[in-house]
């Protein structure tokens, strides 16, 4: 027998004595002992943190948290300034607030092409998706598309790494090719509210209208902010007939000020 095989067998008896450290994707800490998230994608420590996300209160619309520091509010809370004039999508929702190891997270999937991470951030939106009722009635995932200069550039379009494994999740089709974004906008960090819609304005194409029409779609983002980019991709898929709109992401921005 081959040296590879000796040396594949010893790695296997090695592993069985010793199993592999497990390492948590955001705080990189140890998951082999984790009995609080599903399959041991996070640490425990970073599965408590998540699960005290879930339980703070959020604009009912946009899911964007309080302030950090507001405490628990006595009463459900209004909408958020963003989303009393209204929004183009029924709901959205993410695993937490765009801050510390969620940040991080995006930033090293994003900035620093850490591909890998797409999966288990992608599994922990998954379990949001699971958690609110609203999004079973999905008929199709859309990422959030790149501009096709900035996607060579990147090498990659994390929106759609993440709702491909949504969908293996799921059981939903991905509508990669069903929109288009056909002009390369400048980035939106800094920009008012209305010059967010001004940069955006002709962004995006419909390019598969018969695969939107009718449909629930559930948008699919690394992280909302003030929600501008899905805003306009919701306007482009209702449109051409979607019958409802939906919004996932790893990170949402905490609010400002008090709602």
């Amino acid at each position: 027998m081959s040296a590879l095989f000796w040396n594949d067998l010893l790695r296997a008896a090695l592993e069985l004595v010793f199993p592999p450290r497990r390492v948590c994707p955001l705080c990189g800490g140890d998951t082999r002992d984790s009995q609080d998230s599903p399959g041991g994608a996070v640490c425990g420590y970073c599965s408590r943190l998540l699960a005290g996300y879930a339980g703070e209160p959020a604009c009912p619309c946009c899911g964007a948290f309080l302030p950090s520091g507001a405490g628990q509010a006595a009463e459900p809370p209004a909408l958020c300034p963003d989303c009393r004039p209204g929004r183009p999508f029924a709901i959205a929702r993410a695993v937490g607030p765009y801050e510390e190891m969620l940040r991080d997270a995006v930033h090293r999937l994003k900035y620093y092409r850490a591909r890998w991470l797409a999966r288990p951030m992608a599994m922990l939106m998954a379990e949001t998706f699971r958690r609110y009722a609203v999004f079973t009635n999905t008929q199709g995932l859309v990422p959030v598309p790149l501009h096709p200069a900035r996607e060579r550039w990147r090498g990659f379009n994390q929106s759609a790494l993440l709702a491909r494994v949504l969908g293996e999740v799921t059981g939903l089709p991905v509508l990669e090719r069903a929109v288009a974004r056909i002009r390369e906008t400048p980035p939106q960090t800094g920009l008012t509210r209305q010059e967010r819609m001004n940069n955006l304005a002709g962004a995006f194409l419909v390019r598969e209208p018969e695969r939107v029409s009718g449909k629930i779609i559930t948008i699919i983002d690394d992280v909302f902010t003030t929600g501008t980019t899905v805003s306009h991709l919701s306007q482009e898929l209702r449109q051409v007939g979607a019958s409802g709109i939906m919004v996932l992401t790893f990170a949402v921005a905490r609010q400002t000020k008090r709602m």
